[in-house]
């Protein structure tokens, strides 16, 4: 059992963002549903996921981040995380690992919001009553979306045979999403077009040279240094400090005199030269004096 600890906590700290943003997913999902369970895990579910009723988010407003971690079932999480595998890896080789997680978070925050005015603008949602939006699928797609926008002609093997070019790809995924907009399925597919349309914007900006995320890694950065440890002060001493054998007053005065006849002869050299003529013997005496 240690052993497996051992290697989970090593390849969440080798591994990139996108391993990170699993592991974080698949501890959260088995806390939630395996170590707690029953009521106390439905419970935790509805306080950390996030609702198309303004006032419940009142209450709640970490919600709006929280949400994007956590699963309502097994398939959910699992396809979601099969997607952000395969996609996530080559999200950070191309684009890099601090954009994954902006653009992830970002994704989720584009998600929520089309998604909680989608709930309180449209006739057929309004009748629908209050809905509950929990899971990764607005920020993977964000991340599929986002880096098929960068590099639209790279292709991948379906199967291992069927090579298909990532922008193809990413516009059947987003595709199906549209043609099941008005379905009754309980699935908050605009939360889903929200991420999409925040991948496709940042990846097309990307593309021209300007990164649109630059921000939000400054407050990333800025909100994670508040948590850091601050380095301890390091008090050196100099040789001159350091306890030094007793000596009688006979060679501590011939000792004074010789390095004093050897400061005059220095400076003298000063005078005449400039610094720049001294030893380097001669500039490390002159530093220690």
């Amino acid at each position: 059992m240690n052993d497996i600890l051992e290697n989970i906590k090593t390849m969440y700290q080798r591994g990139g963002m996108f391993l990170k943003l699993i592991f974080i997913n698949v501890g959260i999902f088995f806390v939630l549903n395996v170590l707690l369970g029953g009521l106390m895990q439905l419970d935790l579910t509805n306080w950390f996921s996030f609702d198309s009723n303004l006032l419940s988010n009142w209450y709640k407003p970490w919600s709006i981040l929280t949400y994007m971690f956590i699963h309502g079932n097994f398939s959910h999480i699992l396809f979601n995380m099969l997607i952000l595998f395969f996609v996530g890896g080559m999200f950070e080789q191309l684009i890099g690992s601090k954009k994954v997680l902006s653009t992830y978070l970002i994704g989720g925050l584009c998600g929520a919001i089309l998604f909680i005015i989608s709930q309180n603008l449209f006739p057929l949602f309004i009748k629908m009553g209050d809905a509950t939006l929990l899971g990764a699928s607005a920020s993977v797609l964000a991340l599929f979306v986002g880096v098929a926008a960068y590099r639209p002609n790279m292709e991948m093997a379906l199967f291992g045979v069927i090579r298909v070019k990532l922008f193809v790809l990413a516009l059947i995924y987003v595709g199906l999403d549209l043609l099941r907009v008005g379905d009754m399925d309980g699935v908050a597919h605009f939360a889903h077009l929200g991420g999409a349309a925040w991948g496709y914007y940042m990846g097309i900006q990307l593309k021209n040279g300007k990164d649109v995320t630059g921000w939000f890694d400054k407050i990333f950065n800025s909100v994670t240094n508040l948590f850091k440890p601050k380095p301890k002060m390091k008090v050196t001493y100099s040789d001159r400090n350091k306890t030094k054998p007793p000596r009688d007053d006979y060679d501590y005065n011939a000792q004074k005199q010789t390095n004093q006849q050897k400061l005059d002869a220095i400076l003298d050299k000063i005078k005449v030269g400039g610094y720049e003529t001294l030893s380097k013997a001669e500039k490390k005496f002159l530093n220690d004096f």
